[in-house]
């Protein structure tokens, strides 16, 4: 076991595998108005952890079946970087081109909802809120989060996966 084989072409196809998934998944729902159901979020999550385990699995094959914790999780974090950098950019493309409209609609909602508190805000306080849910509700906000979603997502994955098939 001279040197460990190389995870990263491996690991960088699964991770644009992973990010056309997830943006095909936030297109069809806004195309089709997909139900989201207990269904759906299973077989979503199935498919994220076969997207990991393929990279880790052929990994620890090509590595005479040894395979650290630590490789497993270098495999899912970049997995994770190349799909969560694609998802996000599409998310942010999503929201500011396409579904404009859903922006606009969580704004006004949550808006609504801060002056429809029973705390009873002062006026500034009022403006305040409404500024930074002006800041919170945005296409680069939802891109952002939903980078930070999928790297902890793939994190957590590629670690149970590491402790279940390492050596």
């Amino acid at each position: 076991m001279d040197k460990a084989p190389d995870y990263k072409k491996q690991a960088m196809l699964y991770g644009v595998i992973f990010g056309l998934y997830s943006s095909l998944l936030l297109y069809f729902d806004y195309k089709f108005n997909i139900e989201k159901t207990t269904l759906m979020s299973l077989l979503s999550f199935t498919i994220a952890v076969l997207l990991i385990f393929f990279p880790v699995h052929q990994f620890k094959v090509n590595n005479s079946n040894f395979l650290k914790i630590s490789d497993a999780l270098k495999i899912g974090l970049i997995v994770g970087v190349i799909g969560g950098l694609m998802y996000a950019a599409y998310t942010y493309f999503h929201y500011n081109q396409l579904d404009t409209e859903f922006v606009t609609q969580a704004t006004i909602e949550a808006k609504e909802s801060l002056k429809n508190n029973p705390n009873n805000f002062s006026e500034e306080e009022l403006k305040a809120s409404e500024e930074m849910v002006t800041s919170f509700v945005s296409p680069f906000s939802f891109a952002t989060i939903n980078l930070i979603a999928m790297l902890f997502k793939t994190f957590i994955i590629s670690l149970v996966l590491g402790l279940v098939k390492k050596s």
